[in-house]
Formats: structure tokens, sequence, C-alpha cells
């Protein structure tokens, strides 16, 4: 919800960061709890205060321009929501296994914040991290690492579940399974944490290998046929539910160097990340890999690394991730416009439809003027979220009907019903409002004309401050990010 200030500004002030703004812009970033880096502050906080803690971080985020949180509910086979399976998070409570009390259920809370908004929300988890440091603190009795103390690998203070036992890829599948049918969210996102990333595996698995490898000789091919096959499977869960869910997964920047002409650490033969799979078998809807480097890197240069995933994702969606923390940080002593100028060029890159800023902190705290830079000027006018490209075959939704608007001499206020469906049109989830002057010629392409995104709702109303907008046009956005035809349409007196 943007202010009335932020829209004045909006109507005076022309652009000046550059020709054109994108209509359609994944413009997300990573909301992580792990540690409390971002929310909550601290597991002492009350329940009031760790919940009016969380809408404040989503003002922010929506003050700066975001449309899409992804949101950590799975950090060390724990929970922030109610789950079927795990415990409560520490990170959350203070201890493993304790509900929040006063009970509240943050994942529902972050999808209500979101969708008010206007925003997407993903619920993002970390498939096996199991247990980040041994001894951190006391695990529940019910954690997993106590419960199958057999599905655990263990690597010094890093435990994690071992993907080569069918039945760590059935826990993982029923975790997601009991997310979708239970929340409303918009997608479910992996990070990159699969194999450790140090130290790296050795032997630790030979045994599961002897058991479960037979109809491979290379066990480096059967580890990364143990992640392929449980991105596959969870696909298959969530698409079977409902195929509106989204589902990506963030991978390492470098899959392997002779692809871009990197030098760095390779995640398909380190931790045995194979994207290109997920790519060519159609089991991810996006892609947000990490390349989490500037541009002048001599070992992974961004804009080399970003062309190259451009290449190869035709099929996928493709949004950046920055390492916004870093570059925006103020021990960073480089280039500050790192960020704002990787923005830029990503708009410039055909196939790259956004970024994914690590992590909320950099911006709801303002790092480098961070926050400034993306409400004042990159993010300077709202943008819708792409469409999936695994939706081609969607019909776009109906638009909504019986427009009214009142009018003072100070504000408008448009209402609105929603469409009648038949069975074989989507549900409207979202209206865009756009407005438009006197004598201008209203075009729903240009996104400086768009006043508000707003959730259906059973009585849609849109309120403004008159800035003299005469026409006002709203359309219909389903769970896809399908926008109806423009033929909503009414005039104020």
């Amino acid at each position: 919800m943007r202010t009335f200030c932020f829209w004045l500004f909006l109507f005076t002030f022309s652009i000046n960061a550059q020709d054109n703004y994108p209509k359609r812009e994944m413009r997300g970033t990573w909301l992580a709890t792990v540690v409390n880096i971002d929310w909550p502050s601290s597991s002492k906080l009350s329940s009031t205060d760790q919940i009016l803690e969380l809408i404040n971080i989503f003002d922010k985020l929506d003050s700066a321009g975001i449309n899409t949180v992804f949101f950590q509910v799975r950090t060390e086979c724990d929970a922030l929501y109610n789950s079927n399976y795990e415990p409560w998070s520490y990170w959350l409570t203070g201890k493993q296994g304790k509900n929040p009390d006063p009970y509240f259920d943050p994942l529902e809370t972050a999808i209500a914040l979101a969708h008010y908004r206007g925003m997407e929300l993903h619920a993002w988890l970390n498939p096996y991290r199991a247990v980040r440091k041994s001894g951190e603190y006391a695990l529940s009795g019910n954690h997993i690492s106590k419960t199958h103390p057999d599905w655990i690998l263990s690597f010094g203070d890093l435990k994690m579940l071992n993907p080569g036992i069918p039945g760590v890829t059935g826990y993982i599948n029923d975790i997601i399974k009991d997310i979708i049918e239970k929340y409303d969210v918009d997608g479910i996102h992996f990070d990159d944490y699969f194999y450790p990333y140090s130290p790296q595996i050795q032997n630790q698995d030979a045994v599961v290998f002897k058991q479960y490898g037979k109809n491979f000789t290379n066990i480096d091919d059967w580890r990364r046929n143990n992640i392929n096959s449980m991105i596959s499977k969870v696909s298959k869960t969530i698409k079977s539910h409902n195929p509106a869910i989204k589902f990506g997964v963030s991978p390492f920047g470098i899959v392997e160097n002779k692809y871009a002409g990197t030098k760095g650490f390779e995640s398909y033969n380190q931790i045995y990340c194979d994207p290109l799979n997920w790519i060519e078998n159609n089991t991810v809807d996006f892609l947000t890999p990490q390349v989490y480097w500037e541009f002048g890197n001599k070992n992974a240069p961004y804009d080399k690394l970003t062309k190259w995933w451009a290449e190869v994702t035709s099929t996928v969606n493709l949004f950046i991730g920055q390492f916004s923390s870093k570059y925006s940080a103020k021990d960073y002593k480089n280039y500050k416009k790192e960020i704002p100028d990787q923005i830029l060029f990503n708009r410039k890159i055909e196939n790259v439809e956004g970024q994914v800023l690590f992590s909320a902190k950099s911006i709801f705290m303002n790092y480098g003027g961070l926050f400034d830079n993306l409400r004042n000027n990159l993010f300077k006018y709202p943008a819708l979220i792409p469409v999936s490209k695994n939706a081609a075959s969607i019909p776009p939704p109906l638009p909504p009907v019986n427009l009214r608007i009142e009018s003072t001499n100070n504000n408008f206020n448009i209402c609105w019903d929603n469409p009648e469906i038949s069975s074989s049109l989507e549900i409207p989830a979202y209206y865009v409002i756009y407005g438009f002057r006197k004598n201008e010629i209203p075009s729903v392409n240009n996104p400086e004309n768009i006043l508000g995104i707003v959730k259906r709702m059973n009585k849609n109303c849109f309120a403004i401050k008159n800035l003299g907008i005469k026409t006002f046009i709203i359309t219909s956005l389903d769970r896809y990010q399908k926008e109806s035809s423009a033929d909503a349409i009414i005039n104020a007196e």
C-alpha cells in the first residue's frame, strides 16, 4: 500500500534512472529466519512484538517495491509453521519444540501480510540440513536426528539428511505436501544446501550407496540422481495438488567452470547440484541462481555468469539471486552501486525476468541507501510478477464487473464486483488499478499508470487521493499472474 505522498511523487516527477521501467519483473527478497538474520530479531521477543516486527518488515518491503517474499519456514528440520512432522524452530521461541505463546503461526501471518499488499509469498525450505551447529541448543525429542538417526550424515558440527535414502526423499515430500495442503502459499522454494559445501562428502554414504546405488557405477552420478529424484518427486506433488503453486530452487551460481569460463567452486561436482537436469526435465518452474559476485570479479564476473544462465533457461523463468547484504553493507569498500547496476544490467538481458535479493535486512534497514534507491529510483513504479512459462495453456481471468465510483474534492473511492466464473476460467486473485489524467490515452502497458495491486475480496474497493485522475481501468490477475483484458473502465466526473 503506497502512501499519498509517494503517489504524488510518482505523478510529479519523471523517470530519471532509465528510459523504460518493466511492467513485469520479479522483485523478490529472501527473508531469513535462521540465526535470526532478518526475523525475528530475537527469539526472546513476545509473540506480539514478533508480529509487529513482521508487519513493519512487510510495510518496508512493500514501500521499496518488493513484490515477492521468500519466507524461510524450515531452517534445520524444524518449522516456523504448525508442522505435522517437525518441531517448532529454536529461532522462533528460544527452545526447539516450544510453540509460540500466545500462539500465532508465522507462515500464516506472513501469507496474510503479503497477500494484503498484493505480494506473493513463497515458503522457503532447507531440504536436507538437520543441524547447523551441533550443541548450539538442545534438540527436541521429535527432531528427525533423534527419531531417525539412521537417516543422518555427520560432518563435524553439521548434520544433514542422507539424500541417498528413499525414506528421506519421501519425508521431504511429505513435508511439502503438509504445507501446500494447509497454507495458501504461492510457491515452494529450496536453497542450495544439498550435499555439504565443507567439509565435502568423502565416503560417509558408502554403505547407503552399496544398498541403494546398484544401478550406478559412479557414486557421484548416484548422488546427483538422489537430488534430481527428490526435486522431481516434490514437483509432481505440488503440481498434482495445485499447478498454480510455483516450485523454484536457488542453486549456487557456478555449475561447472567450463560453461561460463569461471574459476570457482563447482556445485555440480562438489554439492551434486544439477540444475540443467531440472530445466531439461521441466521439474522446476523457475531458477534463482545465486550469482553473488561483482562485475569485476576475476574468477566469477557477474555479467558473464548471468548471460550464461540466461542462455540455458529459455523454458523456465529465470530470476537472478544477488548478494545485497554484502554489496550494500557499511564495511564493503568497493563499488557501492553494485546492486543497482546489476538490476539495470538484468533488464537488458533476454530471459532474465528480475532478481531476488539476499537478504531482506539489506532493504528494510536501508543498507548503503538501498531502500531509498529501490523506492525512489529502481523500483519507482510497481511491477507485476512475470507469468510462469509453464502456464502457457492457462486462459487469463475475466475482468471485474459493475465498476462504480464515489468522489469528493479530495479523494476517490472505486468499487467493483468479482466476475462470474465458468469452470474453464481462473478465479482472480488480485486486481490491478490503473489511473489516467485528462486527455491521456489509457494504456495498461505503462507501469507508471499502476495505482495499486490489491487482493481479491468479497467486497472490492480502492481509495485514493484526487490527483487529477479522470479515467480508471481495473484488471484481474490470477494465481499464475495472468492479466485479464482491460475492458473494465470507469470515468470520474
